[in-house]
């Protein structure tokens, strides 16, 4: 069977078997099969499992003096019911890999094939990251200690989008992608029938008020030039029609590009949910679920991207940052790293959205993407 066909069938298997953060046990299986079928008994290969599903490839090829370079895929499904007319579908109700992290792991995949059949001489670690989707994998693996043992110098990972062409290529110098900081907001007031509203105390009312005065409210700490989006995309509560509501919760989302002013947004944030509670006489918690940082990359690593685009005659764009956010953040902030965009959208077509039933990149960007991450390998 050709590395051609061996992708594919691994892309589809990956696709076919989704799992959400941290429960990526038959994917990491998968990974470790075909790792063990490419790399046969090649000394230069050691396979580790440093937290939980996580899969770390090392690969050897250089002298222990020489720096590693770090690869990352992610691993975890979403849960999103999948179209089923999509080429292959999930065999899990109600998970699906709507954000490629099945293209991802399989471009990495096709990578460590290239290198055990090239044996280039160059250190690599390859990592399989599980609990990207807002569950901080990242993080909790360099927490693990497993990276302190090795000298890393640059670390690098890809996302595929239908906003690009297939096979087009956009990063920049600086930051790529946002800030984000997932929140609930949840008010705690006293029930009582709705005829004696004195009697009360609405916390459907309280969660109204903080949703029609927050805009405001940042604005006035804020500079409206300041990047800093706030979105609430669920609120739940209440019993019935002529009940006063004693508990509702809101659910929602902070994106920045700078710290300090996301620090400054999420402290109002905090204060206009504390004091639209007290106005009518509920309590107020404001949770935090989680929070990345931005992803910055490192300009000269961006200058390597644009030479090897260039040698591949592949379009290389120079991206303006997004609002969308990424836990390979942790590598960068570490390391001098680079994440870029690879498009998926074949011509005639239109653009599928990221976390969406119907995303499903085609196979044809594997070949694309393992074929760029190898030049910028041997860039280095």
């Amino acid at each position: 069977m050709s590395l051609t066909e061996k992708l594919k069938l691994l892309r589809k298997k990956l696709h076919e078997n989704p799992e959400l953060s941290f429960k990526e046990h038959k994917t990491s299986g998968i990974i470790k099969d075909f790792v063990k079928d490419v790399a046969g008994e090649n000394s230069a290969f050691k396979t580790y499992e440093p937290f939980l599903t996580s899969v770390v490839v090392e690969y050897r090829g250089g002298s222990t003096k020489d720096p590693f370079y770090i690869f990352r895929a992610d691993m975890d499904g979403l849960p999103v019911t999948e179209s089923s007319s999509n080429e292959y579908v999930s065999k899990n109700d109600g998970v699906m890999h709507a954000c490629g992290h099945d293209i991802h792991m399989t471009i990495l995949c096709g990578l460590i094939a290239e290198v055990a059949m090239k044996t280039p001489e160059k250190n690599i670690l390859f990592v399989f990251q599980p609990g990207e989707e807002g569950a901080g994998g990242a993080k909790k693996m360099i927490e693990t200690g497993f990276f302190d043992k090795y000298n890393v110098i640059s670390a690098f990972a890809l996302h595929v989008t239908d906003n690009h062409e297939l096979g087009e290529v956009a990063s920049n110098g600086g930051i790529l992608f946002a800030i984000p900081k997932e929140v609930d907001i949840v008010f705690k007031g006293n029930s009582g029938h709705a005829a004696y509203p004195e009697k009360g105390s609405d916390a459907l009312a309280a969660a109204a008020s903080f949703l029609t005065n927050i805009e405001h409210k940042i604005r006035k700490v804020l500079n409206p030039s300041e990047t800093f989006l706030i979105h609430f995309g669920k609120i739940s509560g209440g019993k019935a029609r002529n009940i006063i509501a004693d508990e509702v919760k809101i659910e929602g989302t902070l994106r920045a590009f700078d710290r300090k002013i996301m620090n400054t947004g999420s402290e109002e944030v905090k204060n206009t949910a504390l004091s639209c509670g007290a106005v009518f006489g509920c309590k107020t918690e404001v949770n935090v679920l989680g929070e990345y940082l931005e992803v910055r990359n490192t300009p000269e690593l961006f200058d390597v991207l644009k030479k090897v685009c260039s040698n591949l005659s592949v379009r290389c764009i120079d991206k303006k940052a997004e609002l969308v956010g990424e836990d390979f953040c942790y590598f960068t902030d570490r390391y001098p790293g680079l994440l870029f965009w690879i498009g998926t959208r074949e011509p005639g077509k239109k653009a599928e959205q990221l976390h969406s039933p119907t995303f499903f990149p085609p196979d044809k960007v594997v070949e694309s993407g393992v074929k760029i991450l190898f030049y910028l390998l041997m860039s280095q």
